[in-house]
């Protein structure tokens, strides 16, 4: 079983993450926390500030097709403590500030579960402390780099697939330890809530299940596309597409 941290904010991915690699009996040696109580991000919903308080109320997130679900009412900081995980929390977002590039380099592990402010480039600095980020891609690479992959691969190939990297300073160029792709059939489900994160965690918890990794450098010969935040229009015609093959 691979030794891993963790690096992570309150938000659906995280969630979907820590709660599945927990459930599969993969515990993280030590999470650090990223917090800034005065910013939301674009990904956050109206449960992700980080709070103190429990709750009793769950809000399951599911995806049938993949069996997998998460608790999204379930703050990280809850499954942390309720599962005796060593954590720090740092005040910010700002993932290549020195408060964080200090903590990633105390970690105890080689390698750190990425799950951090989405679009955020790790600079050099953060990428020579000799720890290895592992990200999981929403898009099947070389194929799909960039940004909002799931939309354009539904909308082109009527699929979406992830790919377990290693973080580089290039934008998903990094080698690839595990990828897959999936048919999708149920309707209605949150592409950017639900779906994005819950395939991100199946994914990544396939890869951790393997018994060896293996790393396979993105070859240039394979069609290699980067994609930009998407146009509403092809958001709104991806969804269209999604919802009625």
């Amino acid at each position: 079983m691979m030794n891993y941290s963790m690096l992570l904010i309150n938000n659906n991915r995280s969630k979907a993450y820590l709660q599945n690699l927990i459930l599969n009996g993969f515990i993280p040696k030590k999470i650090i926390l990223l917090n800034d109580k005065n910013i939301d991000l674009p990904e956050h919903t109206e449960n992700d500030k980080l709070i103190s308080k429990k709750t009793n109320q769950k809000f399951i997130r599911e995806l049938k097709d993949l069996n997998i679900k998460f608790d999204e009412k379930e703050h990280v900081l809850a499954t942390i403590e309720n599962n005796n995980i060593d954590y720090v929390i740092v005040d910010t977002l700002n993932i290549n500030s020195e408060e964080v590039v200090a903590e990633v380099k105390n970690t105890p592990t080689d390698y750190i579960v990425y799950s951090g402010p989405g679009g955020t480039i790790l600079r050099k600095k953060i990428l020579s402390q000799g720890k290895k980020f592992i990200h999981v891609h929403p898009g099947w690479l070389p194929n799909y780099r960039g940004s909002t992959t799931i939309y354009y691969s539904l909308l082109i190939d009527s699929e979406v697939g992830a790919s377990v990297i290693i973080f580089e300073e290039g934008i998903d160029e990094g080698p690839v330890l595990y990828k897959k792709k999936y048919k999708i059939e149920e309707k209605g489900i949150d592409l950017d809530y639900v779906l994005d994160p819950l395939v991100r965690a199946k994914t990544l918890v396939s890869f951790f299940k393997q018994e060896k990794i293996s790393i396979t450098k993105q070859e240039e010969e394979e069609k290699v596309n980067t994609f930009y935040i998407v146009h509403p229009f092809i958001k709104h015609a991806s969804i269209i597409k999604y919802n009625t093959k």
